[in-house]
């Protein structure tokens, strides 16, 4: 009874542990990044204007995380000659094929051990929010009770580049129990929303609206990390 389950499960496994060992690199460069980066979107977008500047290394948190984070991987990461990495859920680095893209793509497991050896080598996109910023989409709250974003940014001795959205590309309907499904994303991050997205036209396509957020800058401190969070989302939630 057991030789069918092996049959399915071990190349299954071997491909799943074939994508993780495979995300342990960076790939900050790569040829189909490139392809990628030079499609016009600011034909789409009508314009994308994200000034950072990156000649030194620092964590860049874009907020709010929103449904499929548009504003940072088309406004800062997908930009032609760009260098950052963008770290995204360590789950996509799982599934075979879509993890290895992920990676030439500039992706990192959104981990603090990936985040902060990836702050040694270039700057890191990072979206604190994370899947509860998901579910609070509907109802147009930011999640901001986590402190791992600091804490990684202490630890790489960067600054952070606040970058905060003023547009919405998607929509989510509004579902009920709005509570038990932010326990459910902060506890499994799970994002128990809709399972469709509006965007243009109703389809999963962006709004066509300019990418040209809000930039604060914050400089990391060695005081409690408690009390860096209060100033940080106070200077960027005022």
């Amino acid at each position: 009874m057991a030789i069918p389950f092996f049959v399915v499960a071990l190349p299954l496994s071997l491909l799943i542990a074939g994508g993780i060992y495979l995300s342990f690199d960076n790939i900050k460069e790569s040829s189909l990044r490139d392809i990628v980066a030079s499609a016009p979107f600011h034909r789409w977008f009508g314009k994308i204007h994200v000034p950072l500047d990156l000649s030194k290394h620092h964590l860049i948190c874009c907020h709010p995380h929103g449904v499929l984070c548009t504003m940072a991987i088309v406004g800062i990461h997908l930009k032609p000659k760009s260098k950052t990495l963008i770290a995204v859920a360590p789950i996509v680095f799982t599934i075979p094929v879509i993890g290895w893209i992920a990676k030439h793509l500039g992706a990192i497991p959104a981990t603090y051990k990936h985040i902060v050896s990836g702050l040694q080598e270039t700057s890191v996109i990072l979206l604190p929010g994370g899947v509860p910023e998901i579910v609070s989409h509907e109802i147009k709250q930011s999640y901001t009770d986590r402190i791992g974003f600091l804490k990684c940014a202490r630890q790489a001795g960067v600054n952070i580049y606040s970058v905060i959205g003023k547009q919405r590309y998607y929509e989510l309907l509004r579902m009920p129990f709005h509570g038990i499904r932010m326990h459910i994303a902060k506890t499994y991050n799970l994002p128990a929303v809709f399972p469709w997205v509006f965007g243009w036209h109703g389809t999963w396509m962006p709004q066509r609206n300019p990418i040209e957020p809000t930039i604060k800058y914050f400089e990391m401190d060695r005081g409690d990390i408690k009390e860096t969070r209060k100033r940080y989302y106070a200077r960027i939630h005022p």
